[in-house]
């Protein structure tokens, strides 16, 4: 059923400390890499060694993070980036090599490399991938990990922006689109109570608390975004209610619910123009006429239908056509790709039949 979406902690919504959050803990997972490399390969770094390679490499990874990711690679100067990544990186491996890596090996690799390489004047020589490898790679890994991850950021925000435009679009529109509908229900009930007051009728008093609550209804109820489907039929019932104040024994109404409209949410007033307007052209108080309204709710969908005799049509009402264009527009608004709408015509009678598929909990 269609309600606001509670905010969930998701990585296409998180916050700026969780993003930073991640971002810390990538990074300094990325540390764990300079231990394990100079156990594995024989190095025998001192604490201060290691600390200052650990400065350096927070240097490179926000270095790239906050000024060469978002000012190159960002910017499409993809050249000039590479070219000042692969400076760094031949540079700072050079640099921890040679100034802050006490390369000596395990015996028995020593020993491997002697068999496997038994033209090399000096063992070491056949080490020389192993003392520069590491430090590639965990150059490579700082630059590559905080380019993606600031690539991430950035379409993350760019999209979310995307989202509040357009979501602040559709909310500026359904707004004007409901200001615009409820003046035009507010005359039409007023014109039945006008009728029903000329001919001094008794059911004028019952038709104005009638109306008095209809519009209490709108006041208070419409400003939210999604309303109870069961509140929503009790203002139509209230509306039928009051249209059959000024009808005769030659008009029939039938209404009918099935299903359990309990719990089920919706946009307001989606249906009432499709009413008002069965009651404006289908209904002749000089003729028999007829109107039948259903609604069959389950938990996936809402069914709506309406069937009404064609009488005469009076002169085009603009305001009763502007309330069902509107109508129309908000239900493609908040159904965009999850309803379907059938008007047609058969044996003289004008039938509705729209189709809403509910999200369901």
């Amino acid at each position: 059923m269609l309600k606001k979406i509670p905010y969930h902690f998701t990585i296409g919504e998180q916050s700026i400390t969780f993003r930073f959050f991640l971002l810390h803990f990538f990074f300094w997972l990325l540390f764990l890499f300079l231990p394990l490399a100079n156990y594995f390969v024989g190095n025998r770094d001192s604490s201060a060694d290691i600390f200052i390679k650990t400065i350096f490499s927070f240097g490179i990874f926000y270095l790239n993070y906050f000024i060469l990711v978002p000012r190159l690679l960002l910017k499409r100067k993809l050249l000039l980036y590479f070219i000042v990544v692969t400076v760094i990186l031949v540079v700072f491996t050079f640099i921890f090599s040679n100034y802050f890596d006490h390369f000596s090996p395990p015996k028995e690799m020593k020993e491997i490399i002697e068999k496997r390489l038994p033209r090399m004047k000096k063992p070491e020589r056949g080490l020389f991938f192993m003392r520069f490898f590491p430090n590639v790679v965990m150059i490579i890994l700082h630059l590559a990990f905080s380019a993606m991850f600031k690539i991430y950021v950035e379409w993350n925000d760019s999209f979310k922006k995307q989202k509040e435009a357009e979501t602040e679009k559709k909310i500026s529109e359904l707004n004007f689109l409901k200001a615009q509908l409820n003046p035009h229900f507010f005359f039409n009930s007023l014109n039945t109570i006008f009728s029903l007051a000329i001919k001094k009728s008794d059911k004028t008093s019952v038709a104005v608390l009638n109306l008095s609550d209809l519009m209490r209804y709108m006041l208070y109820e419409t400003n939210k975004e999604v309303v109870l489907l069961s509140e929503e039929l009790l203002y139509i019932e209230n509306y039928i209610e009051l249209q059959k104040l000024r009808l005769t024994e030659n008009n029939k109404i039938k209404y009918e619910v099935t299903g359990n409209p309990n719990g089920v949410t919706i946009p307001p007033l989606l249906f009432i123009s499709f009413i008002e307007n069965a009651f404006k052209h289908g209904i002749s108080t000089a003729t028999n006429s007829e109107i039948y309204i259903k609604f069959n709710i389950s938990k996936k969908e809402i069914n709506f239908f309406i069937v009404n005799d064609i009488n005469k049509q009076p002169k085009s009402d603009e305001a009763s056509g502007l309330g069902m264009e509107n109508t129309l527009k908000r239900i493609a608004l908040y159904f965009p790709e999850s309803h379907t709408l059938k008007t047609y015509v058969e044996d003289n009678k004008f039938y509705v039949d729209l189709n809403l598929k509910l999200n369901e909990d």
